[in-house]
């Protein structure tokens, strides 16, 4: 019998992010108050953290990739694997992805996600789209140049199989401009979208071609997932939603962040104001307290 909660939360990490990990950790269990589930992925770390997450949150669900995946497109099998787990054993709403240098600063993220994806069932995914938290418009040309480098029956010449021939063709369909997507860090699937993503075999694409072959991230990959799928893509991070979210850096003071009720933030790698990470938690764990 599946488990019901409104969200699922997926956390990949890796040797080097235990205690960022749990600190992302706690920032979701303080902060979202609708039903949850945690699933924590270990990238096959030499420490087996895996074993030491079982102990110090046993109420969360620990998986462990039987191989280092990596970053970039090695993070969408890991992701892909994790969706499976949570079709297979919870209903849920909305599949939250956030990275151990993102946080949770603020209530009702998941609240607001289904409100949106009920209102607009269209939509399969949600994040920074077209415009970021601090007002930017966002471009995705370096990803239309790199499904053109990765998908061109040119790349037999060099002995690497083309790849994503078949899903941006069906993309193109439903109006897919290829190589936009949502910023990676957190972003929202709706389970509607999960599922045609499952029933596509898109959770199953080609995972060792995809790892060795791909240089492509899973964010990018799973908004061209969504669009192949017949869904779109929904804005949620821009100045009037609750996600403020970048590559490297903080886009928001930290007091403008609190003042304007925001959710999600990453990266917490580095501040507005150049703060570090360790500044930068420190100051948001100590609103949690």
């Amino acid at each position: 019998m599946k488990t019901g909660v409104d969200a699922i939360f997926f956390m990949p990490f890796c040797e080097t992010d235990y205690h960022m990990l749990l600190d992302t950790i706690d920032s979701v269990e303080y902060h979202v108050k609708e039903t949850h589930h945690i699933i924590a992925v270990d990238d096959c770390s030499p420490s087996r953290w895996n074993e030491q997450l079982k102990r110090d949150r046993p109420h969360i669900t620990v998986l462990r990739n039987s191989r280092t995946h990596g970053g970039r497109s090695g993070l969408y099998v890991t992701q892909a694997i994790a969706s499976k787990y949570a079709l297979e054993h919870f209903d849920f709403t909305v599949f939250i992805k956030i990275d151990t240098d993102a946080l949770m600063v603020g209530r009702s993220l998941v609240t607001m996600a289904i409100d949106k994806f009920q209102a607009r069932p269209e939509l399969g995914i949600l994040g920074s789209y077209r415009f970021r938290a601090d007002g930017h418009r966002r471009q995705w040309w370096r990803w239309k140049l790199a499904f053109f480098l990765e998908s061109t029956r040119l790349r037999i010449l060099i002995g690497r199989p083309p790849l994503w021939r078949a899903a941006l063709k069906q993309a193109r369909q439903s109006g897919y401009d290829v190589g936009e997507n949502i910023l990676g860090g957190c972003y929202i699937l709706n389970v509607t979208c999960l599922q045609a993503m499952a029933q596509h075999g898109y959770l199953d694409y080609e995972y060792d071609n995809v790892i060795a072959h791909s240089r492509i991230g899973d964010e990018i990959i799973f908004s061209l997932f969504c669009k192949a799928s017949g869904f779109d893509i929904g804005d949620f991070g821009r100045p009037d939603d609750p996600m403020v979210i970048a590559l490297d850096v903080v886009p928001m003071p930290t007091e403008l962040i609190t003042a304007k009720g925001k959710s999600v933030i990453h990266s917490v790698k580095k501040g507005f104001r150049n703060e570090t990470q360790h500044a930068l938690r420190e100051h948001f764990r100590a609103l949690r307290t």
